[in-house]
């Protein structure tokens, strides 16, 4: 069962549309990333997708049911949301703050310790959140989705429709290392590899070229502009006209994967480091 988005219409000030028209997919057993101008609408298409806003037209649907009709611990159990920002001011241990991924489950200290390890914040568990570089409190905010998504749907959970689970996150990695941003985007395949529909919002093409399975791409007012398998939507030909410069793709056995550069048009040489 798909996580969808049928012809989205959205503004929060009339006469400013955010989203228009827009309609796409989201597989379970794939990760999408999300891609487009600041701007463009792509938080708010998570937070569409995630039922905590409603759409001025069209509907947001989770196996055929929409997702503002989802309440409570029945959403936190369909539904995982990784934002941008953690509310790093509570006053919680990093332990304490992946054990609220259970929030909708089971309460399981096992997991929350597999998921403190798989993210690489172990050794923090008992620091304050508040004490942490944000890289870190994004290592930590990955390891209570980790911790709410894994694991069979509690009694009640399921519906008619199935039991279709997703994640969503906003740009996610954006403040880690590029060591610790590969082992994050390696978790999220991996939870896609799981059966999960997994969206990511990102900025880094490269990244998305090596990680995703999919990728939607919004152009500045809000409209999908390409959306498809992820090496037919990140090409210079498409990426161009939505950012407004010129881009170059690099495929060399030199590299783990495509290497997207912006903002540069014409050859490399082919002893050039990206």
């Amino acid at each position: 069962m798909t996580l969808e988005a049928r012809d989205l219409d959205f503004a929060f000030t009339a006469g400013r549309p955010v989203l228009r028209s827009l309609s796409a997919r989201f597989a379970p057993g794939r990760l999408t990333a999300v891609l487009g101008p600041n701007g463009s609408g792509k938080s708010t298409l998570l937070r569409l997708l995630l039922g905590l806003l409603s759409p001025a037209r069209g509907s947001a649907t989770l196996a055929g049911t929409p997702t503002t009709a989802l309440r409570g611990r029945h959403r936190a159990a369909r539904l995982a949301y990784l934002p941008q920002r953690t509310e790093s001011w509570l006053p919680f241990s990093v332990r304490d703050a992946v054990a609220l991924g259970r929030f909708a489950l089971p309460s399981d200290s096992a997991a929350v310790t597999d998921a403190l390890r798989d993210a690489e914040v172990l050794d923090l568990a008992s620091e304050p959140l508040g004490t942490l570089s944000v890289g870190q409190q994004q290592r930590v905010a990955l390891a209570r989705v980790l911790a709410q998504v894994r694991g069979r749907l509690p009694a009640g959970a399921a519906t008619a429709q199935g039991a279709s689970r997703a994640l969503l996150a906003d740009e996610p990695v954006s403040a880690m290392d590029p060591a610790h941003a590969r082992r994050a985007m390696a978790l999220l395949r991996d939870l896609a590899r799981s059966g999960l529909a997994v969206v990511v919002v990102l900025h880094d093409f490269t990244l998305a070229a090596r990680e995703a399975d999919d990728a939607l791409l919004l152009d500045s007012a809000g409209r999908a502009a390409a959306a498809g398998p992820v090496a037919s939507v990140l090409t210079p030909d498409t990426l161009a006209p939505v950012f407004g410069i010129p881009f170059q793709r690099l495929d060399s056995p030199a590299h783990a994967g495509p290497v997207i550069v912006a903002g540069f048009q014409g050859g490399f040489s082919t002893h050039a480091t990206t």
